[in-house]
C-alpha cells in the first residue's frame, strides 16, 4: 500500500502531538518542553533521564484488572461434599475417578464457584433405534440385560459365559419386532419382579406386546425364510410365550411354544442353534417351566410334536478330573440304595450327582464350567425326568419328584430372589407325594434331603406348617442337631453350597427354634 510523504508527515505530527499533550499533565510548566541537542557531545545524566521518561510516556501503564493474577485462598475441601456435589451434575463421576485423600489436603482453591456441568441427553440418545421408542425404555432394556446371566442362572459364578451381548443388543438397532419385545419384556420384569406388582395387564407395555404380535403377523406371512426363522425371530417368540405364561394366559403361551417347535423344526431341530447356546437354553427353560406349571407335556422332545430324540448325558468326567486337582471333598457321595430303583432313574440320579460334584469343585476352586455343559445337564435330565411316572408315594416317585426339585433351583432360578416362576402342578404333586410316603420310618435322611430341597426350590410361604412339622420329626430320627450335621447330610445326597446353603440354614434354624 502506497502513503504519500505528507500523509507520513501528518500522521507522525499528529502522534506527537498527542503525546505532548499527555505529557503536560505531568510535566510541569517551568520545566523544559522541547529537546535542542547540538554538537557531538554526550548529553548528561539530567538531559538522558529527561529524554527517556519522555519516549516511554503512555507506554507505562498498569495493566487493566482483569488481567492481573487471580487470587488464591487456601482452603481444607471436604471430599464429602466435592463427590456429593459432583455426583448430582454428572453421572460419569465416580469414586473412582476422585481420590479422598487428595481432595482432604490443603489446596489452593479460586474463589470463584467450581461447577460440573450437568448430563446432556442419555447414554443413547445419539442412537437410532429400529423404531421410535422413548430413550428411558431402551435403558431399562439395556438395565435388564444387565441383570440377564444373574436372573437366568443361579450357577452365574461357575459359569463360562461367551461374550454373546451383540447377539442381544445390536437387533434393537435394525428389527423393530425385537425391540418391542425387549421392551415389554423389561418393563414387565421390573413391574411385577422387581416391584411385585400382580397386574395382568400393564398399560405402558400392552401398546409393545400388541406391535410385536402385529409386526410378527406380517414377517410370518413373507416369503423370506430366512428373516422367517431367524434367531430374533425366535427369541420373539419365546418371549412372547413367556408373557402370556406370567399374565396368566396358558392357552396362548401353549400356541407360542407349538408355533416356536415349528420354526425350530424347520430350522434342523434343537442342535440347529448350538451356536446360541444362551438362546437354546432359554427356548428349553420355557418348555420346562411350562410344563412344570400345568402338568402338561413339553413341547420340545416329544414324538408327537418334535423330531429331537433325548439330549446324551455330557461327558463330565475330564471336569471332574480336572477339579479334583484343585480341590476335595467336594464330590457328593450318595448313600441311597440304587438295588431297588429304576434303571434309567438310578443312571439320572448318578450322572446329577456326578454334575452336582463339579459345581461345589468349580465354587471352592474359583473355575469355570462352559454354557454347553449347563445346557446339556439341564436338557438331558430334566426332559428324562419328565417324560417318566411311578407309582404314587412310592420310593422311585419321591426321588424323581426331588431330583426335578433339586433341577428347578440349580437351573432355573433362585425363588428366594427372582420369584419369577410358579409351579402349582408340580408342588402340589410333589407335596401330596411327601405327605404319603410309605417308607418313612426306614428313611428318614432320604426325606429330609427331599424336604429340603423342595423348600429351598419350589414350595413357598403356604407349605410352610406341614413341611416344617414333618421336617422336625425326621430331624430329629437322624439325631441331627446342628447346621454344620444337616450340612453333612445333604452333602452325602446331592447338595451345592452355593446356591443351597443360604435358603437351607434358614429353614434348619427356623425348624429347631419351633
Amino acid at each position: 500500500m502506497y502513503f504519500s510523504p505528507d500523509a507520513n508527515l501528518a500522521f507522525c505530527v499528529g502522534a506527537h502531538s498527542d503525546a505532548l499533550k499527555r505529557a503536560d499533565k505531568r510535566i510541569p510548566v517551568d520545566r523544559l518542553h522541547f529537546v535542542v541537542s547540538t554538537g557531538v557531545q554526550k548529553p548528561t545524566a539530567d538531559l538522558r533521564k529527561l529524554i527517556r521518561r519522555h519516549v516511554m510516556l503512555g507506554k507505562n501503564q498498569k495493566k487493566p484488572h482483569s488481567q492481573r493474577k487471580r487470587q488464591t485462598i487456601a482452603v481444607r475441601v471436604d471430599p464429602s461434599s466435592i463427590l456429593n456435589t459432583a455426583a448430582a451434575s454428572s453421572p460419569y463421576l465416580g469414586r473412582e475417578l476422585v481420590s479422598p485423600s487428595v481432595l482432604s489436603q490443603t489446596l489452593s482453591w479460586p474463589e470463584f464457584p467450581v461447577t460440573v456441568p450437568p448430563k446432556f441427553g442419555s447414554d443413547v440418545s445419539t442412537i437410532c433405534f429400529a423404531d421410535a421408542v422413548k430413550s428411558g425404555t431402551v435403558e431399562l432394556i439395556l438395565q435388564f440385560s444387565s441383570m440377564a446371566n444373574e436372573i437366568m442362572f443361579p450357577l452365574e459364578s461357575c459359569i463360562f459365559f461367551e461374550r454373546q451381548s451383540e447377539a442381544w443388543i445390536a437387533p434393537l438397532v435394525f428389527d423393530r419386532i425385537y425391540l418391542h419385545a425387549m421392551i415389554f419384556t423389561s418393563q414387565h420384569f421390573f413391574d411385577t419382579v422387581i416391584s411385585s406388582k400382580r397386574s395382568r395387564v400393564n398399560q405402558h407395555i400392552f401398546p409393545h406386546v400388541s406391535k410385536t404380535l402385529e409386526l410378527l403377523q406380517e414377517r410370518l406371512a413373507q416369503n423370506d425364510d430366512q428373516v422367517k426363522l431367524s434367531n430374533t425371530t425366535v427369541a420373539v417368540v419365546v418371549k412372547l410365550a413367556i408373557y402370556a405364561h406370567s399374565t396368566g394366559d396358558s392357552k396362548s403361551a401353549r400356541h407360542h411354544m407349538e408355533g416356536l417347535c415349528k420354526i425350530v423344526n424347520l430350522r434342523g431341530g434343537v442342535t440347529a442353534f448350538r451356536e446360541n447356546t444362551k438362546l437354546l437354553v432359554l427356548i428349553l427353560r420355557c418348555d420346562i417351566i411350562m410344563a412344570l406349571h400345568s402338568g402338561s407335556k413339553p413341547v420340545f422332545f416329544n414324538s408327537a410334536l418334535s423330531q429331537d430324540p433325548f439330549l446324551p448325558y455330557p461327558d463330565l468326567k475330564p471336569l471332574l478330573e480336572v477339579q479334583e486337582l484343585a480341590t476335595t471333598g467336594s464330590r457328593c457321595n450318595p448313600t441311597i440304595p440304587f438295588n431297588d430303583m429304576d434303571d434309567d432313574l438310578a443312571r439320572t440320579w448318578k450322572f446329577t450327582s456326578t454334575f452336582c460334584s463339579v459345581i461345589n469343585s468349580a465354587a471352592d476352586s474359583e473355575q469355570l464350567i462352559s454354557m454347553e455343559t449347563v445346557l446339556d445337564t439341564m436338557a438331558s435330565v430334566m426332559y428324562r425326568l419328565l417324560s417318566v411316572h411311578f407309582e404314587s408315594s412310592s420310593k422311585s416317585e419321591a426321588i424323581r419328584l426331588g431330583l426335578i426339585a433339586f433341577s428347578c433351583s440349580v437351573f432355573h432360578q433362585k425363588k428366594q430372589q427372582y420369584a419369577i416362576t410358579f409351579y402349582p402342578h408340580f408342588t402340589s404333586t410333589f407335596k401330596d407325594c411327601l405327605v404319603n410316603l410309605t417308607f418313612t420310618q426306614n428313611s428318614p435322611e432320604l426325606l429330609v434331603w427331599l424336604l429340603m430341597i423342595g423348600d429351598v426350590s419350589t414350595f413357598d410361604a403356604s407349605n410352610q406348617g406341614w413341611l416344617k412339622s414333618l421336617l422336625l420329626v425326621n430331624i430329629t430320627a437322624c439325631r441331627i442337631d446342628s447346621w454344620s450335621k444337616m450340612q453333612d447330610l445333604m452333602k452325602s445326597f446331592m447338595w451345592i453350597s452355593l446356591v443351597h446353603d443360604k435358603p437351607g440354614k434358614r429353614l434348619f434354624n427356623s425348624t429347631i427354634a419351633c
